[in-house]
This record gives C-alpha cells, structure tokens and sequence, in this order.
C-alpha cells in the first residue's frame, strides 16, 4: 500500500471516528438546552395557585417572563456550540498530525500552530455566512425563537383551558422533543464544518499537501453540492481535488457529511 493510499484510509477513519464523537455532541447539545425546561417547570409554579391552575389574567405577564427564557436558550446554546467546535478542532488537528507524521513522515507542528489553527477555526465557524445568510449566532437566536413561539402557543392554550401545571409541563415535554431535530441539524453542520476546516488549516500549514480531494457524503445524493464537488476537476488535479484555500468545499450545505482526503506532493519534490 503506497503512503497516499495509507494516508487516505487514516482520514477516512478520522471522518468515521468523528461522526461518532458528532453523535455524542448533538446529545451534549440537547442536554444543555434542555437544562433550561426547568427554568419554565419553576416559573409555572411561580405562576400557579394552591390548586396548580394559573389564573387567565397572568397569561400576558407571563409570555413576557418567557423572553427571559429564550435569551437564556440563546446563551446555553451558543456556549454549547463553541465548545463543540473547539473540541472538534483541537481533537481533529491532533489526529491529523499524527497521522502526517506517522505515514508521510511530515515534520509535527508545533502547539503554537495547533493553538493558531483551533483560534482560526472557532473564529471561522462563529462568523460564517451560511446559504441562508445567517452566522452561527443568528441560527441560534432563531433555535430559541422557533422554541419560545412553540411554547407560547402551548401555554397559552393550556391557561385558556385551565389545564394544571403538570398537565402542561408535559406539553412542554413535548415542545422540546419536537425541536430536538434542529438541534441535531445545527450540531452537525456546524461540527462537520469545524472537522473540514480544521483538516483545510492544517493542510495549509503543512509543507507536503497540495490539495484536498472531498469525498460526498453518506447520502450520495445528485443535488447535493458535495456530490457536485466531487465531480468537478477545477484544477486539473483530478476529479473533486482543490486548493486548501477554497473555502466553497468547508461546507458544501447543510447536514453534509462530506470529508476530505489530502493530495500530497510528489515524493521527489517533497
């Protein structure tokens, strides 16, 4: 097996090991922003008299109370998202490395550079623009937005029809399951971009790499723009190979699952 093909399957593996890790963050995620489902239980009963039943005159009163809620969505949910994107990085450019120099032989980078590249990355992916125009923060601000508006709805027509406290804390149960899949997306969107960009800024430091060959996702789907990518010689470097700078292959679109494989410089050269 020639060093190309070694250093192929070891990424290959690094991606497959990271939809993993993934999984487990998008359960980290939706733990921490459920934690505040109890913040909501708590002003219930704030709310409620003796009987468990919140009078019809304080619904007002308390949709606005939960505006506090939502901004605390917002701040648990960007916290959560930063600390995956950072733990993406830091254990994707050290798996890389070790790879590199394992197979290729390539000299380590330092901490110095480690550190610059986990920076460059958590930065990135905090300010992006995705193709729907927003940045991390805006998606999360909508995350909570769409979540205050579910539970306005909820509690709103639970207090009209006198439902209890308990009667509607399972409604809110529910609310919450019901949005766990956009949780789930946001993870895995914003995970797998960290994992791509941190592979792209290590290559960019390395002396040996001249492109990054992306592999489509598992859904291997015709519309999809990693499947589009794959195909496409922009270099003539071959099909689906690009320069580490190309930013259009960090995130091809929305839940991709793509990964790259490098393209190392010729041997003699190197």
């Amino acid at each position: 097996m020639s060093t190309q093909e070694q250093l192929d399957k070891q990424l290959a593996k690094i991606a497959i090991d990271y939809r993993k890790l993934n999984a487990k963050q998008q359960v980290f995620a939706i733990k921490e922003i459920g934690r505040v489902r109890l913040e909501i239980v708590d002003m219930l009963a704030e709310y409620a008299d003796s009987e468990g039943i919140i009078a019809k005159r304080r619904l007002n009163s308390l949709l606005r109370d939960l505006e506090a809620i939502e901004k605390s969505v917002r701040q648990t949910g960007m916290i959560a998202l930063e600390s995956i994107v950072s733990e993406t990085s830091a254990i994707t450019t050290a798996a890389v490395s070790g790879a590199m120099t394992e197979i290729v032989g390539a000299t380590a980078l330092t901490g110095v550079v480690f550190d610059r590249i986990d920076e460059r990355v958590l930065k990135y992916v905090v300010n992006r623009f995705g193709e729907d125009g927003l940045t991390l923060s805006d998606r999360v601000w909508n995350l909570a937005g769409d979540q205050r508006d579910a539970l306005s709805r909820t509690l709103r027509s639970g207090i009209i029809r006198g439902d209890s406290v308990n009667t509607m804390t399972a409604a809110i149960r529910k609310v919450y399951e019901n949005e766990t899949w956009k949780i789930r997306r946001l993870v895995v969107t914003e995970g797998a971009t960290a994992q791509r960009v941190s592979e792209a800024y290590y290559a960019q430091e390395s002396e040996v790499v001249r492109g990054l060959k992306i592999h489509r996702g598992r859904a291997n789907r015709p519309e999809h723009r990693c499947t589009q990518l794959e195909r496409i010689d922009k270099y003539g470097m071959g099909a689906g190979v690009y320069l580490p700078t190309d930013s259009e292959i960090f995130n091809p679109h929305v839940n991709c699952t793509s990964h790259y494989t490098y393209v190392l410089i010729d041997e003699e050269v190197r």
